[in-house]
Formats: structure tokens, C-alpha cells, sequence
């Protein structure tokens, strides 16, 4: 589970948010926005997300989790997996 590297409020935020955007690039880290003194939006940088929506996707993909899970069954049993060059 991905972790919130720091929190600003909503105030603040505003005031800052160009420094914000530029931090969050740099350091690909979560802030998580407040208002009245709880979490109510976060901000990340654009890989981040577009990472976790990639990320969303396969694990909602039927058919890919199963060849995962298949495979990482055959890596416990120590079956030889197929080799790409031999593809």
C-alpha cells in the first residue's frame, strides 16, 4: 500500500502549489491535501498515477492474474520456465 509522504492543508496548498507540483515531480512523493484538519484529496505526480492506473488494470485483468498466478505456482515447484529466445 503506497504511503502519504506528507500532508498541507488546503490553505496552505493554494499558496504553494506551484512549489508543490515541482516537488512532487522531483521526489515522486504523496501529499495528501486537508481540510479542517482530515485528508480530503491527494496529489501526486503524473507517472505516479498513470503507474497505478496501469497497475489497476492488470490486477482487474482476469486472464493475466491467472497466468501470474500460474507461473508463480510453477516457480514454487521449481518447473523450468520457458525461455524467450526460445520463443
Amino acid at each position: 500500500m503506497e504511503k502519504i509522504d506528507g500532508y498541507i492543508s488546503v490553505t496552505k496548498a493554494k499558496s504553494q502549489i506551484l512549489n508543490i507540483i515541482r516537488d512532487i515531480g522531483t521526489y515522486d512523493s504523496t501529499l495528501a491535501i486537508t481540510k479542517n484538519g482530515l485528508p480530503h484529496a491527494v496529489l501526486m505526480s503524473m507517472d505516479h498515477y498513470t503507474a497505478l492506473q496501469e497497475t489497476i488494470e492488470i490486477l482487474s485483468d482476469n486472464n493475466i492474474m491467472e497466468q501470474l498466478r500460474n507461473s508463480m505456482k510453477e516457480l514454487k515447484k521449481g518447473e523450468q520456465l520457458v525461455d524467450l529466445d526460445e520463443l
